[in-house]
């Protein structure tokens, strides 16, 4: 090997140390910045977060119907073949009616008091 070249791989070597130390010495921008990792826990966060949110906005929606319904089935009694007897809540009033294959008829109109008392009398029978 001739001195020039011996001088030039000196240089070349220099130049490689040196830089090797100044990136040992300064983070990676690419590291510091780039994208971080992603866990698996992380992911099971984020799902559990939007499922959460889900069944809140469900629930919420389910509720909402619940309440904007004017008319509601109460309670319901079969007496055999296709005949039944149903409490009917119509903005807060009560109907007591009957039905069959054939018909459906208006029985009773229900006041609160009576309903009330019903089921006290009705607790106190299984009491």
């Amino acid at each position: 090997m001739t001195p020039i070249q011996s001088a030039a791989r000196a240089e070349i070597q220099n130049r490689w140390q040196a830089g090797l130390r100044i990136s040992e010495a300064t983070p990676n921008p690419v590291q510091s910045y780039g994208p971080q990792r992603v866990t698996y826990m992380d992911l099971l966060r984020v799902a559990y977060g939007y499922l959460r949110a889900g069944w809140l906005w469900l629930e919420r929606k389910r509720t909402q119907q619940l309440s904007s319904r004017r008319l509601r089935l109460a309670d319901t009694i079969s007496l055999g073949e296709k005949r039944s007897v149903s409490i009917v809540q119509v903005d807060g009033a009560q109907y007591l009616i009957g039905c069959s294959s054939g018909s459906v008829q208006l029985l009773a109109v229900l006041d609160k008091q009576d309903a009330e008392t019903a089921r006290r009398a009705d607790k106190e029978r299984t009491s």
